[in-house]
């Protein structure tokens, strides 16, 4: 099945109309793609994202499986919700989010899921559980297994740290859509790199391979997919030598205050607007 931005892609090239405001199972009919994005019958709309919860030695595991690891409202907040009963358990000193497969890490908002919702509402229960999850007392650590597009980077931009698979890319892909970072990325990601550095990439729309983005600062490591797994466990052993109270006041000493509202309120008129976009 394509991504969404490879869909995108394609109907640009087509010169297709508002393909901006359709869902991915709209795409596929109009395109005519099947599976493996070449002409033919298109697939049924497949169920949403759930999360798979996994406690390992040191360190919480969350998997997000679905079509494209796509994030509803309710995936996020299942999310947000597991995160938070494995940071209270004693035991667990890394919270580690990743995607199924190795392809994606996730495609970003469930624009299918969420079509028909107000933008007030999209924004503030996707920031709610971004924040969530940035307010663990642990810290926190997205395993890029595959391309972070949209949304997603929002979500990988609420931890701590990114470690990115070779072959991963960042598509900054918000803007195209004709809206602003849905859950808090823009703040995040200019305290991060800056202002400069974050608004280029959100305003060419930008397709960064993991190897550029850990030049930027935007990924902290970049390693093969098959040592992944290994890497967050080397890390919650090292995380292990510290105290746990002591890391969770200086981790709230280190987390600097963004303001969300405006992010939420941006978002919302944006998403609100969509349908005045021109093609």
């Amino acid at each position: 099945m394509p991504l969404l931005y490879e869909l995108h892609d394609l109907a640009r090239e087509r010169g297709i109309a508002r393909y901006r405001l359709m869902t991915k199972a709209e795409l596929v009919a109009v395109l005519g793609v099947d599976g493996d994005g070449e002409p033919g019958t298109a697939p049924r709309e497949p169920a949403g994202t759930t999360v798979e919860v996994v406690r390992r030695q040191g360190f919480g595991l969350l998997t997000l499986h679905g079509a494209d690891n796509a994030l509803s409202l309710e995936a996020l907040e299942q999310l947000a919700e597991f995160a938070e009963e494995l940071a209270a358990d004693a035991a667990v000193r890394l919270v580690v989010i990743t995607g199924a497969g190795t392809r994606i890490f996730s495609a970003g908002a469930d624009l299918a899921a969420i079509a028909g919702l107000p933008g007030a509402q999209v924004t503030a229960r996707g920031t709610d559980a971004c924040r969530r999850i940035a307010a663990l007392d642990v810290p926190t650590l997205a395993l890029l297994n595959g391309h972070a597009v949209g949304g997603a980077i929002d979500l990988a931009l609420a931890c701590d740290w990114r470690i990115a698979a070779q072959g991963a890319k960042l598509r900054f892909i918000h803007n195209e859509l004709g809206y602003s970072p849905p859950w808090g990325g823009a703040a995040r990601l200019a305290a991060l790199v800056g202002r400069s550095v974050a608004l280029r990439l959100f305003a060419t729309c930008e397709v960064l391979p993991a190897e550029e983005a850990r030049g930027l600062g935007v990924v902290d490591e970049v390693v093969a997919p098959g040592k992944l797994a290994g890497k967050a466990e080397s890390l919650a052993a090292r995380i292990a030598r510290s105290r746990r109270e002591a890391l969770t006041a200086t981790k709230r000493l280190l987390t600097p205050e963004l303001d969300l509202a405006q992010h939420e309120r941006t978002f919302a008129a944006l998403w609100d607007g969509r349908a005045t976009l021109p093609a």
